[in-house]
C-alpha cells in the first residue's frame, strides 16, 4: 500500500533542509516505528517533495506544502504509520517542523512483466555499514552487474520476508536496464545521476537516481513497489515511481 501525506511547513520553523535529507527523515520515521512495533523491513518512503530551490547542497522550500510519500507490504504497516503521523503535533526533519494536513491512497498499478521506473529517492546497491570499503565505490549501472546485483538483493530480501523456495524459483527472471538516454543527457551536461548519502549510522554511501526498465515477474514488481528496491530501504532508500508516459 501506498499513501501520499501532504504536509504544511510550521512557519516558525527553518525552510531549509540538507538537500540529502534522508537520514533526517530516517531519523524521525523509526521513532515512529519503534513506537507501533512495526516491521521496519516491510517500510519504505520517499524524499520529500515541494516547491523549493537548492542553494550550496541545501534545499529551501519556497512554499509551504511539501508532501511524502510512505508504503509498506500490506495495508495495516503503512496505516498505522498514517494514524500516529497524524496523532502527532508535527514530523520534525532536523530543523524544519511539518503539520499533518492531509493523505490519499496511492493506487496500485497493473503489474506486468516489463515496468519503467524512476528512483523518488536514492537507490544504494552497497551496504555502507556492512561493506564500508565499497559502499562509495559506483557500480557502473550500464555494466551487467548492476542487474545481477539488484537480483540478488531482491531475492535476498524475498527470502527473508517470507517467499518459499518454490516461489523465489518463479522469479529467475529479472534484468535492469537503465535508460542509457538520460545517463548519456546526464554526462553532457556535467550533472551527476550519482551523488553521496549517509545511512543511519553515519557511514558514507553512493546512491543513484536514475530512470530504468525492470523485466521480472510481475510479484517481485510488486514486493519492490511496497517495500523499495536495493538495500537500506526501511532508511528510506531505493523508493520508485512508474515512468509517465
Amino acid at each position: 500500500m501506498r499513501i501520499k501525506i501532504s504536509f504544511l511547513r510550521e512557519h516558525s520553523s527553518a525552510n531549509s533542509i540538507p538537500l540529502h535529507h534522508q537520514k533526517l527523515l530516517a531519523d524521525s520515521l523509526s521513532v515512529m516505528m519503534d513506537e507501533i512495533g512495526g516491521d521496519k523491513s516491510a517500510f519504505n518512503f520517499s524524499s520529500l517533495k515541494g516547491t523549493s530551490k537548492i542553494t550550496n547542497g541545501f534545499m529551501r522550500f519556497l512554499s509551504s506544502k511539501i508532501t511524502l510519500v510512505i508504503s509498506s507490504k500490506g495495508t495495516q504497516l503503512a496505516e498505522t504509520m498514517v494514524q500516529k503521523i497524524f496523532d502527532s503535533p508535527y514530523l520534525a526533519v532536523g530543523k524544519m517542523h511539518l503539520l499533518p494536513k492531509t493523505y490519499e491512497v496511492i493506487p496500485d498499478p497493473s503489474f506486468q512483466t516489463k515496468m519503467r521506473y524512476l528512483c523518488i529517492s536514492p537507490l544504494i546497491m552497497v551496504n555502507p555499514d556492512k561493506d564500508p570499503e565499497r559502499a562509495q565505490e559506483l557500480i557502473d549501472p550500464t555494466s551487467p552487474f548492476f542487474s545481477d546485483i539488484l537480483y540478488n538483493i531482491t531475492l535476498d530480501r524475498m527470502e527473508k520476508a517470507g517467499y518459499t523456495e518454490a516461489q523465489l524459483n518463479e522469479f529467475a527472471e529479472f534484468e535492469a536496464l537503465p535508460d542509457m538516454e538520460y545517463i548519456n543527457k546526464i554526462n553532457e551536461s556535467g550533472k551527476k545521476y550519482a551523488r553521496f548519502y549517509k545511512s543511519a549510522a553515519g557511514n558514507t554511501m553512493l546512491g543513484l537516481l536514475l530512470p530504468f526498465t525492470l523485466h521480472a515477474h510481475p510479484e517481485v514488481h510488486k514486493y519492490i513497489w511496497e517495500t523499495g528496491l536495493g538495500v537500506l530501504t526501511e532508511e528510506g532508500y531505493g523508493m520508485i515511481d512508474m515512468v509517465r508516459i
